[in-house]
């Protein structure tokens, strides 16, 4: 049975959540206080919960405030502007197919790996989607990764296909799947003896470990990413722009 290519509407909340965000940001509400339910429900034409499933959102993002009694209310962090990095489509185009070296792709179980167990909890099932790679810049290693999908989605995807775009990607096409925020986390760590064999370093040599969860609209993980690699051939780089209420960014 073909697969239907129809991309799906984003959820109604979504939608308005990226609405206010936005209208916070430029200070359309002065930076103080949002108007009440009652009044974004005639607005948008929506119901109570679909609202308050909308400002749930911005509660989460750190953006507002709800209490009761008190109104919903702007943030201190957001009144000074909102910070950004960038947009999630250069974070997922960062490493580009002419870097991959694939090492193995295949199904496991999910008790090999604690720590992706820990990420997607058990909505993953017995077994996990796991991809092995090496990064290469100018045919030397800078970078071992291993990257655990949920194998539901990752089996949506034609074999053919894996490899030629980031795998993220990939399930976004053909399982439907999207991201709608990243965590990202980076600490540093000594190489495991597997690493530090990919990565020509001795075992227990200092890394650097970035570690990415792709979290789709609902709030669930579906892709997590743990990547470590050499301090000397890898270095990362991050462009944050302030965006202050009231002016043109």
């Amino acid at each position: 049975m073909a697969e239907t290519t129809t991309a799906k509407r984003r959820p109604i909340h979504r939608e308005i959540a990226d609405e206010l965000r936005q209208r916070i940001a430029s200070d359309a509400y002065d930076g103080v206080e949002l108007p009440r339910e009652l009044t974004l429900m005639e607005e948008f034409g929506v119901s109570r919960h679909t609202i308050r499933a909308a400002l749930q959102h911005l509660v989460n993002d750190g953006i507002i405030e709800r209490r009761a009694g008190s109104g919903t209310k702007v943030t201190e962090r957001a009144k000074g502007g909102i910070w950004a990095a960038g947009s999630l489509s250069h974070l997922i185009g960062e490493f580009t197919p002419d870097q991959y070296l694939t090492l193995s792709i295949r199904e496991e179980p999910i008790a090999n790996f604690p720590e992706a167990a820990a990420v997607f909890g058990p909505q993953a099932g017995p077994l996990i989607f796991h991809v092995l790679r090496v990064l290469t810049l100018n045919d030397l290693p800078y970078a071992f990764v291993n990257i655990f999908a949920l194998n539901e989605a990752a089996q949506r995807v034609p074999k053919s296909e894996l490899g030629l775009e980031p795998l993220v990607v990939l399930i976004e096409r053909f399982a439907k799947v999207r991201p709608a925020r990243v965590r990202q986390v980076i600490s540093a760590c000594a190489a495991d003896d597997q690493s530090a064999r990919q990565l020509g370093i001795r075992s227990g040599s200092p890394v650097l470990r970035l570690e990415r969860t792709y979290i789709d609209s609902d709030g669930r993980p579906f892709l997590h990413v743990d990547l470590l690699s050499r301090p000397d051939r890898y270095k990362h780089v991050m462009d944050f722009v302030h965006e202050t209420p009231g002016k043109p960014g």
